[in-house]
């Protein structure tokens, strides 16, 4: 009868210790993702950069002055997208570029003619980064008070 009990316990701690040695997760979670493309849709208000990626981005966004740029920072992500700037032209955007800024950290950088506002929408393939293109009523206002 003490055998029968201990065959319980010897099958639990073999059984422990197999599902310890099985690594936990797909091969798929620990490949970095892939920054394949990014567009431009230009709205009236507004512009609209996706910046397409194999999976949803880990991002860091910083407004950069002298000159206005900004630079977005996906994190755990290979560059795959052209390597000349793509020129955009449309107020206040003028040009994105992008590079692997070091292993694992895809760079890209929205050049600005002007501080804007950004908003930038997480989806499950990438990044909507969208910039209002007319300029803001306080600098305006500024403007006129002084003349």
């Amino acid at each position: 009868m003490n055998a029968e009990r201990r065959i319980p316990k010897v099958l639990m701690v073999v059984s422990l210790a197999l599902l310890l040695l099985v690594p936990a997760g797909s091969g798929a979670q620990t490949e970095p993702a892939r920054l394949s493309d990014v567009t431009v849709t230009p709205q009236t208000d507004s512009v609209t950069v996706f910046v397409k990626t194999s999976r949803e981005p880990h991002y860091k966004a910083d407004l950069v002055d002298s000159p206005t740029r900004l630079v977005v920072d996906l994190e755990d992500t290979v560059y795959a997208w052209r390597k000349t700037p793509l020129n955009v032209g449309k107020e206040p955007l003028r040009q994105i570029r992008g590079s692997q800024y070091r292993q694992g950290v895809a760079r890209v950088v929205l050049d600005l003619s002007r501080t804007v506002g950004y908003a930038i929408r997480e989806e499950p393939n990438g990044l909507a980064i969208v910039i209002p293109t007319a300029a803001s009523a306080a600098p305006v206002v500024a403007a006129q008070a002084t003349t």
